[in-house]
């Protein structure tokens, strides 16, 4: 029984998986590739950096459709290098699932590079600043960066995903902290990383054309296997020419989309204006045939806390991602624990109950009416009002809530929600 429920799950996932619609408009309006929601509601990515039970793992493959490790030796202190070996195993219980390996453009983890605080080796890899010391990570413990723009670097970052890659099936590389200006590595520093081909201060051009050599040097190794890239919020997508990058990538991250909100009892949201950068970020990949990951940086609700707001929370971002969701796109709750690495942690999932409604194709772009934004698919709708106002929409025919309460018309959208319909048929 369960091997023929099992059968019928994965022909599902692999026939939602390869039914592609084009939505082509003669306006202005952004033009994208949008494939339908899977069988069991919206795409899903997370990613494991610590073991966790098989059963953990049986869960992921039925139902997240894209995954990254970092099975480092230097993770946590400890060496789990040996997960990687349970790569191919994990994949069959879900050929359609994609796994990507961690990679850095700065960062030595996963690299097998033997440094942390002080170079044992390769010194000329590691970045300076003006004054002569070791740029450090302000944000992960003091650990020392690399410069992207230094050859040996890159050729010796490329040959170590290649291997990986090869040796244990994975589908790809997952290469976080890519930039095209140099806010990152000089962020809360007093002075500034050198470029050791000038002598002078890295500019944000030479950045990020250091960081473009490097997936060139990637993709040159890595051939067709997949390239995820993660440093990019909507709006330095648009400001600071990030889809440049696409031109070595598959596909991008938004890690903070819709804004960085660990406590959505008190909210702090994007302007209007940066929340609709986030979307179009979305939309824009979509349009180029790239891959893009939301990341929603939310935190598990504990018991003690209300229930509604964390459910308020988790609906905008969801109805956001609807709203520019293209085909191989996903979404993450990236539920972040205090004190645990931030990844899927069994029983620290945040996975809404909602996200396993299946809309179907989205019938076209999304639509802005007031304050509120909204994108219509076969079976349903998502729409955000991402203003500071109150915003009212008219809805035509029987609607109802994923839950099955009905909806009348005009529906009221307090300032800052989400909301997903269903036809009520």
């Amino acid at each position: 029984m369960n091997s023929r429920m099992n059968s019928r799950r994965r022909l599902a996932i692999a026939t939602a998986a390869v039914v592609v619609a084009l939505v082509c408009t003669t306006t202005n309006r952004l033009l994208f590739a949008a494939g339908p929601l899977p069988a069991d509601g919206i795409p899903l990515y997370t990613n494991v950096r610590t073991p966790i039970p098989d059963d953990d793992w049986r869960h992921i493959a039925s139902r997240y459709g894209l995954v990254m490790t970092l099975f480092s030796p230097t993770a946590g202190g400890k060496d789990i290098s040996a997960e990687n070996e349970r790569v191919k195993w994990i994949k069959s219980l879900n050929p359609e699932l994609r796994m990507l390996i961690y990679g850095s453009t700065i960062n030595a983890a996963n690299a097998g590079l033997r440094a942390w605080r002080q170079p044992r080796e390769h010194h000329g890899w590691f970045l300076k600043n003006e004054a002569g010391e070791w740029v450090t990570d302000w944000e992960y413990h003091g650990s020392l960066h690399l410069d992207p723009g230094n050859k040996e670097w890159q050729e010796f970052m490329a040959k170590t995903y290649e291997e990986k890659i090869a040796r244990y099936g994975y589908d790809g590389v997952f290469v976080d902290i890519v930039g095209t200006t140099t806010h990152y590595i000089n962020h809360k520093k007093t002075s500034k990383a050198v470029n050791p081909k000038t002598g002078k201060a890295y500019t944000d051009a030479e950045w990020k054309e250091a960081n473009l050599e490097l997936l060139r040097t990637v993709r040159g190794r890595i051939g067709d296997k997949l390239m995820i890239i993660n440093g990019s919020t909507g709006k330095n997508y648009f400001q600071t020419g990030y889809a440049d990058l696409l031109a070595a990538a598959d596909g991008l991250c938004n890690e903070g989309f819709t804004g960085w909100m660990q406590d959505p009892t008190k909210p702090s949201f994007l302007p209007e204006a940066e929340w609709k950068a986030d979307v179009d970020e979305l939309a824009d990949c979509a349009r180029r045939g790239k891959m893009a990951i939301a990341v929603a940086n939310v935190k598990k609700r504990e018991d003690t806390e209300p229930a509604a707001a964390y459910d308020a929370r988790y609906r905008y971002i969801a109805a956001s991602f609807l709203l520019g969701m293209g085909e191989r796109h996903y979404l993450h709750f990236y539920a972040k624990v205090r004190g645990q690495p931030e990844c899927y942690l069994p029983g620290q999932e945040v996975l809404p109950a909602f996200c396993n409604v299946s809309l179907g194709q989205p019938r076209g772009d999304y639509q802005q009416k007031g304050a509120v934004y909204l994108r219509e698919f076969e079976r349903g709708q998502a729409l955000v009002n991402p203003t500071g106002r109150e915003g009212r929409v008219e809805l035509t025919g029987k609607w109802k809530t994923p839950e099955g309460r009905p909806v009348t018309s005009p529906l009221a959208l307090p300032a800052h929600t989400g909301v997903i319909l269903l036809r009520d048929l």
